[in-house]
């Protein structure tokens, strides 16, 4: 698949100079009134005409005669979401005695500086606002220049430029975690392991050895004992988190960053959150998407430039455009090492069988409920309401299922959310288990 790359520059010409109505009327009214006056012998007729005549005139001979070519330019091509910049449109060549105006058109999600959408060219540059209120991958609105000469006597344009695209990517919720990330076994993490070696965590104190760290030395111990003491540590080591992101469904009334929340909104900013979380703890992680079409692969990696590739994936993201997707193409291939994090309303049944799957295989799973209380806390009517009360009594099965089987079910509730649960998870792979002899 071709990477997505928005257009931030769009350029077109406004073709040549028509004259305008008011031209034409000027003219038809002069030459009217100038042969209904000789004619008549009817000097006060000439009088009034002649400011008609002198603006005909003057706006023919002041006419534009070479083509203009407009620009516009969007200042940032990637966004976040509440965030604002700016469209620049130029006109070339820049003609001073010339009226432009440009317009941009109103676009879901995004809001005009100033309101109208309307802006007068000084100088063959004009400066048009814009904020973007919701994730996701959208145009800004067509930009439209049109030019006037003295006295409106010509025209160029209207013209609509070629639309201009932006990425949004979502805020990450606020999200931290003190818990270590279970099973561990990577060389660049910061989660402690229990085998010893380069790390930050104290481990013990030993007799001196050969490749030792002279900074390591325990200077208090070996005064004491008369012999080189160094200090032990265990290693860092970092772990591969997995998560799966559900897009079958976006519940709720969609009011953007400065309104409630969405399930799918609910989804996108906790998977951004977590993710930035463990890519800033080294660990190592994987974005796999059920339910949307057309969302790049997205393999393993870590670190910010990996946090940025992420939050592209999100963006991308298209609610319920692929409904036959059953998920085990995403399921593929995981690490069996890895902590699958499932963040889902648990609305549709589909991903509740991919938790039972990952689950099934012997994986850490743990589920992250996304379900926006608000939905049900204030039903627009009793029919939606009564549905809502029987949907959430399946809902509830499903999820008792789920923790029947060893799956937590945890609700997001921004940081902290996962702590309890990892530290059980972390407890329950460090206790003794049973084995044949």
């Amino acid at each position: 698949m071709q990477p997505w790359r928005p257009h931030r520059t769009a350029t077109r010409r406004l073709g040549g100079w028509e004259p305008t109505a008011a031209h034409q009327r000027a003219i038809l009214l002069a030459a009217g009134g100038a042969i209904v006056a000789v004619v008549g012998r009817r000097a006060d007729l000439l009088v009034i005409v002649a400011p008609l005549v002198v603006a005909a005139l003057w706006g023919h001979l002041a006419r534009p005669r070479t083509e203009v070519t407009a620009t516009a330019r969007l200042g940032d091509s990637t966004l976040r979401e509440g965030s604002a910049t700016g469209v620049y449109v130029t006109t070339e060549p820049a003609l001073h005695d010339v009226h432009g105006v440009v317009t941009l058109a109103q676009a879901p999600w995004v809001e005009r500086k100033p309101s109208s959408g309307i802006a007068e060219l000084e100088d063959g540059a004009a400066t048009l606002g814009l904020r973007s209120t919701r994730w996701g991958r959208r145009r800004v609105g067509t930009v439209s220049v049109a030019l006037v000469s003295t006295w409106g006597a010509f025209r160029a344009g209207p013209v609509d430029l070629p639309d201009l695209d932006s990425a949004t990517l979502p805020v990450p919720a606020s999200f931290d975690a003190s818990a270590p990330t279970p099973h561990p076994r990577g060389i660049v993490g910061l989660n402690r392991s229990n085998r010893p070696g380069s790390g930050s965590e104290f481990n013990t104190i030993r007799r001196f050895h050969p490749g030792d760290r002279l900074r390591r030395i325990h200077w208090p111990v070996s005064m004491r004992t008369g012999a080189l003491h160094v200090t032990s540590t265990f290693t860092d080591e970092d772990a591969h988190v997995f998560l799966l992101v559900d897009c079958f469904s976006d519940v709720g009334p969609r009011e953007g960053i400065d309104g409630r929340p969405t399930s799918l909104d609910v989804t996108v900013r906790a998977a951004g959150a977590i993710s930035e979380h463990f890519l800033r703890s080294n660990d190592r992680l994987t974005l796999r998407t059920v339910g949307a079409a057309e969302v790049p692969t997205l393999g393993v990696g870590s670190g910010t430039n990996h946090l940025r590739r992420v939050l592209d994936t999100l963006a991308a993201i298209s609610p319920a455009t692929e409904r036959r997707d059953t998920g085990e193409h995403a399921i593929r291939g995981v690490d069996p090492n890895a902590l699958c994090l499932v963040l889902s309303p648990l609305i549709d049944p589909t991903m509740v069988t991919l938790a039972h799957t990952l689950a099934a295989r012997g994986m850490t799973v743990v589920v992250v409920d996304t379900f926006p209380d608000h939905l049900v806390a204030d039903p627009s009517s009793i029919y939606q309401a009564l549905a809502w009360r029987i949907r959430l009594l399946s809902r509830d099965a499903e999820v008792h299922n789920l923790r029947l089987r060893g799956v937590p079910v945890v609700p997001w509730r921004g940081a902290g959310s996962l702590d309890q649960v990892l530290r059980d998870i972390a407890r329950r792979a460090s206790a003794p288990r049973m084995a044949r002899r």
